[in-house]
């Protein structure tokens, strides 16, 4: 090969090398601003019953990482996190869905319990034949438990199923 070539084939090795670094560098400065406010950064969720979208779905805890930096915040119990009841049908289904892809989402249903105005389930049962709303009426509890690749999210939101002719 003659010098000429040689040097342009450097020059090409030299410059992905540099694009590789400036990758690295950029996620680095990304995941660190990231750390510093993860309320902003992390994924959110939707969460619709039938036809109603649930418009408030309070964050719980989260256990995430920033790739150098991993930032946690306490996981809360229903009692500690301000639930309001939104109206839905039975037997209606639950969809819940995240701004990013989750590699596991577990949904688990109690039954709502009311004390000084605040909605809460003291005991919660995994929902493994469907996410259905129950064909009872009543105030019922989900904790929704998101495993992401980077971490782990739980959220809480009630409903109030009614029948048809209930619901104002």
């Amino acid at each position: 090969m003659n010098r000429l070539l040689r040097r342009k084939i450097r020059r090409y090795i030299f410059a992905v090398i540099m694009f590789i670094i400036a990758g690295y560098i950029t996620v680095f400065i990304k995941d660190t601003i990231d750390a510093k406010n993860p309320e902003v950064s992390l994924p959110i969720i939707e969460v619709t019953s039938g036809y109603t979208a649930v418009p408030y779905v309070p964050r719980a805890g989260y256990d995430w990482n920033f790739g150098l930096k991993s930032v946690a915040a306490p996981f809360l119990s229903s009692i500690d996190v301000p639930l309001i009841a939104y109206d839905a049908l039975p037997n209606t289904p639950i969809l819940v869905s995240f701004t990013s892809p989750a590699e596991q989402i577990t949904i688990y249903q109690g039954v709502g319990n009311t004390y000084e105005g605040k909605v809460f389930a003291s005991e919660f049962e995994e929902m493994r034949y469907g996410t259905n709303t129950p064909a009872e009426e009543g105030v019922y509890v989900y904790k929704v438990d998101a495993k992401f690749s980077r971490g782990t999210i739980v959220h809480y939101f009630a409903l109030n199923v009614k029948a048809p002719h209930n619901i104002v």
